[in-house]
């Protein structure tokens, strides 16, 4: 994996759990390889040819909280190293997930070196990425098949037909093949009913204190929001496991003696666990009666049109220890054209509510919609700096197959790793990357007038900037810190956001 940042007890691969527990009931012997988090801290490399544009805006040896991406790095060992690894397990077949688009490069780089070793083995490739573009992935030479959605809709009846001499493979669901290296394309498309969601609660993680569990309970959402590529793996239909299969699954876990006194962090991966809330609900009230101490987490996000007042305060009260809400813009064309609903004093009273009550919350916006602009983000940001919230940025990317980009092939044309947010890619043209990184960088600005805590060099750094009303930074070299100015910012949003947030 390669990128500038890596959250790794947000990498828990609950995909690849499922298709290993999916594996083992149908009779196979499984290894599973999770790369990225074998190493505890990423290994610098050099930035890549497809990123260049990102230099004037990469400060060497910057540090503290106002800076942008300072190293691009790989996690995990080196994908040669990978896929020594896979080989010499002996594997009969390897499935290779492909969680994200922007990934996919890697993840064809990694299955032609496991070709290279083994030209014989059958290279199975899946994942969300995979299912927004399967054609991008089929066609290479190194991919036997391609499995779009969901591995429970398919992955029983691939195994029978592929250890079957006459199987025919066009009768299994979103599967993408290839028949003397004819691309075949999947017959039917499949989801998953409720009762066929496998239950997974993946250990993230432990300190001397806590543990960390991740999980995911619902697939598809039904909202139409134009920048959303969910539909594109999990369809439309919104649906939930039954309860009984979480009570049946949380059963089986047990915890040592000495992990009894420490507190549980469970964090929900689900895009909308919200259009359920009385199912919501209960299943917080489950974990509180298995785990002694338990807080909650929902870093994938909450829709916080979906709350009320007493929804906060009930979840307050269950455990619920951080608010990650989403408003996308504060510009209400923008919204409209977006498809996203906005309901602002709702908003308002929510990150009140959470403030009075000492709740966390981390309000995103996403910046670079086609009709944003530099007034519309500064805006944004202005308005977030008024509320009793931290700020979130998301960097518009694309994924194939959301509207505006429904034709594929235009992503023939770029490498994939331009579709990460890190990337600042300047998608729609309506913002360049230099005000792409100017938001950034203004968003955690506000993130750090906010803190309770600061630095002197901190204090220095605040004032100097609303002094002159332009950007600085800190950088440490032999020991010592100075503060600079930030190079090739954006001082007209700079200008704009200091003309909506006053600071008297």
């Amino acid at each position: 994996m390669f990128d500038f940042y890596f959250t790794r007890h947000r990498f828990s691969g609950l995909g690849s759990e499922i298709l290993t527990t999916l594996l083992r009931e149908n009779g196979w012997d499984v290894q599973l390889f999770n790369f990225p988090n074998e190493k505890k801290k990423g290994r610098p490399l050099p930035l890549p040819d497809v990123l260049q544009f990102l230099n004037p805006h990469i400060i060497e040896n910057e540090e503290g909280r106002l800076a942008f991406f300072t190293r691009y790095q790989r996690f995990g060992p080196p994908i040669t190293e990978c896929a020594d690894k896979i080989v010499a397990s002996s594997p009969d077949i390897v499935f290779i997930s492909c969680f994200a688009f922007c990934y996919a490069d890697a993840a064809l780089e990694l299955a032609s070196h496991i070709r290279a070793n083994r030209p014989d083995l059958t290279v199975v490739i899946g994942g969300a990425g995979v299912s927004a573009y399967p054609d991008f992935f089929i066609r290479n030479p190194n991919i036997d098949f391609a499995l779009t959605g969901e591995a429970e809709t398919a992955i029983s009846l691939f195994l029978g037909t592929l250890r079957s001499p006459a199987g025919d493979f066009s009768k299994v669901p979103n599967l993408y093949w290839k028949k003397n290296s004819i691309i075949i394309v999947p017959r039917t498309k499949k989801q998953t009913n409720a009762d066929e969601i496998a239950f997974v609660l993946k250990k993230t993680g432990e300190t001397p204190k806590a543990i960390y569990f991740t999980t995911s309970l619902s697939r598809g959402c039904p909202k139409t929001c134009r920048f959303c590529s969910n539909f594109l793996c999990h369809g439309r239909k919104f649906r939930v496991i039954p309860i009984e299969k979480i009570k049946k699954g949380l059963s089986v876990i047990c915890l040592e003696t000495d992990q009894r006194t420490k507190t549980v962090y469970v964090n929900f991966e689900d895009d909308n666990l919200l259009l359920a809330p009385e199912y919501f609900l209960n299943v917080l009230k489950l974990f509180r009666e298995k785990f002694s101490r338990v807080l909650f987490l929902a870093e994938n996000g909450m829709d916080y049109t979906q709350l009320t007042p007493e929804l906060v305060k009930i979840l307050i009260d269950l455990g619920m220890n951080q608010f990650n809400l989403s408003i996308a813009s504060t510009h209400l064309p923008i919204l409209e054209d977006e498809q996203r609903n906005a309901l602002f004093p709702l908003y308002e009273k929510v990150v009140r509510i959470l403030d009075q009550h000492k709740i966390q919350s981390i309000t995103y916006f996403i910046c670079g919609f086609k009709k944003d602009s530099k007034k519309t983000v500064a805006a944004n940001i202005a308005y977030l700096a008024k509320q009793p919230t931290r700020i979130g940025i998301s960097l518009f990317y694309p994924v194939p197959g959301i509207p505006e980009f429904t034709e594929k092939s235009f992503f023939d044309t770029f490498s994939s790793t331009l579709c990460a947010g890190s990337s600042a890619f300047a998608w729609n043209g309506s913002m360049n990357t230099a005000e792409l990184v100017t938001a950034f960088r203004l968003s955690r600005f506000v993130n750090l007038l906010k803190s309770e805590i600061k630095s002197l060099d901190e204090e220095m750094l605040i004032n100097k900037i609303i002094q002159e009303k332009k950007l600085y930074t800190l950088v440490k070299k032999g020991g010592i810190r100075s503060i600079v100015p930030v190079p090739h910012a954006d001082n007209d949003m700079v200008g704009l956001f200091f003309d909506y947030f006053s600071f008297s």
